[in-house]
This record gives structure tokens, sequence and C-alpha cells, in this order.
């Protein structure tokens, strides 16, 4: 399961502000902010998302409305990565 909770945030901003981000910038902020990408618990990516994201999106240029970073902390809280996404389900019958 890994970096899924991180792919997924990588995914949900990328749809939000309508671009593909750095990845690795992003990566580091989330090192930076003592916390491990590809371990960290929906309560630790929630919080990153609530203290740590916005400074990384004004650092990095973007802009997001306070709500929308409200619901996608939400949203990393209650991912499940050992959950299949609808894309990797739908992935999964077409091969």
């Amino acid at each position: 399961m890994g970096r899924r909770r991180f792919d997924r945030l990588v995914e949900e901003l990328s749809l939000a502000l309508d671009r593909s981000l750095p990845r690795y910038s992003l990566w580091q902020a989330v090192h930076d902010a003592g916390l491990d990408p590809e371990a960290w618990s929906g309560a630790e990516a929630q919080r990153f998302c609530t203290l740590e994201l916005p400074r990384w999106l004004r650092r990095e240029g973007f802009a997001l409305a306070e709500p929308r970073l409200q619901r996608l902390a939400r949203s990393m809280a209650r991912f499940d990565p050992s959950q299949l996404m609808p894309e990797e389900h739908f992935a999964r019958l077409s091969d």
C-alpha cells in the first residue's frame, strides 16, 4: 500500500488545480513536515493538508480556496489505501 495515500493526494490536488504538480517537491514537503509519505496515517495526511499544504501551494505558485483545502484534508483522512479506487478496479477489468 506504501505511497497510495500520497498518490491520492497528488491526484486530488492535480484535479483541483487543473494541472500536474511537482511530485518530488510535494514529497519533500511531506518529509520536511516530519512525515513519511509511504506510511502516513489518515490523521497525519489530514494534518499535513491543513497545516503544511497551504504554505507549499503558495511557495509553488498555486492557489486553492480554504473550503476546498478543508474538503481535501477530510478526504485524505477518510481514504482507505487498502481499497481499490474505481479507476484501479476498472483497469483490472480491462486486463
